[in-house]
């Protein structure tokens, strides 16, 4: 979990480097685990190591098991061939869902290593696209 070095890396290690509370940072690599995304090793020496390697593990799986279904909100499913009675209210839902839906496909497109190498400046920022 520490680029460049095997082996697991401490809670107390991952906190100093992130300025996250050690507490904080405990529930969430608990989290990670249950979703199977990193393994723990107990003991001296112990500590967290990702479960898959690092281009493998997407920020969109990252992103559900922290948070749960990535969405735009729960408005449900809307109405479809007119049979809604709320004028718009329905296109609306649509246009949520087909952006939660773009969402979801593009947080899917980065993985741990694509991150790790972008903050490193060995690959591309992520940028706007433009239309």
């Amino acid at each position: 979990m520490h680029s460049g070095e095997p082996g697991p890396t401490s809670v107390k290690d991952i906190a100093q480097r992130t300025g996250l509370p050690q507490p904080y940072l405990e529930q969430i690599l608990l989290v990670l685990k249950g979703a199977g995304l990193v393994r723990s090793k107990r003991g001296v020496g112990g500590g967290y190591v990702l479960a898959r390697p690092a281009n493998e593990i997407l920020l969109s799986e990252i992103i559900s098991a922290a948070d749960g279904p990535i969405s735009l909100g729960d408005f449900g499913q809307p109405h479809q061939d007119g049979a809604c009675d709320h004028e718009g209210h329905c296109v609306l839902l649509a246009i949520w869902n087909v952006a939660g839906e773009h969402m979801r496909h593009h947080l899917a497109d980065y993985t741990l290593q694509k991150i790790a190498d972008a903050a490193k400046g060995d690959a591309p920022w992520p940028e706007l696209l433009h239309d």
